[in-house]
């Protein structure tokens, strides 16, 4: 509740430092802009901003604050295919064991995956919703 009304600068009334970033977050993830640009974009914003701010200071750092209010997510592997879940039984396997192909698109550094499926939970969302009713109605 107090990150939803601490000031994103002193004097800052159109915005909260919450309702900012999420707006900045919801801006990366439409536009596509990669986690290093969007790194120096809040960096760059710092600077223009009002002594002292409360900008994160990277991407990880923005997201950090929604998982930490419980707006975070899971990433899961998927095969390409959407045959199968690389989870549970499947969370060791490199590929999918209904057709075969590689859960990886770069097969000697297995860093980069086919496929994320990214699990927003829904009950921490729920529980933080129904917190209270005064939070619902000033966020």
């Amino acid at each position: 509740m107090d990150e939803a009304k601490r000031q994103l600068y002193h004097g800052c009334t159109k915005f909260s430092r919450f309702s900012f970033v999420v707006k900045l977050l919801h801006w990366k993830s439409y536009h596509r802009i990669p986690n290093g640009a969007f790194t120096e974009i809040l960096k760059l914003l710092a600077q223009a901003f009002p002594e002292p701010n409360t900008l994160p200071k990277s991407y990880k750092e923005a997201k950090n604050l929604l998982k930490e209010l419980g707006l975070g997510y899971d990433s899961i592997h998927v095969c390409f295919n959407n045959c199968i879940l690389f989870r549970k039984q499947y969370a060791n396997h490199d590929n999918c064991p209904v057709c075969g192909l590689s859960r990886w698109k770069d097969l000697a550094r297995k860093k980069i995956l086919q496929k994320v499926l990214r699990h927003f939970a829904l009950v921490p969302r729920l529980r933080r919703m129904f917190l209270s009713k005064k939070a619902l109605f000033s966020l």
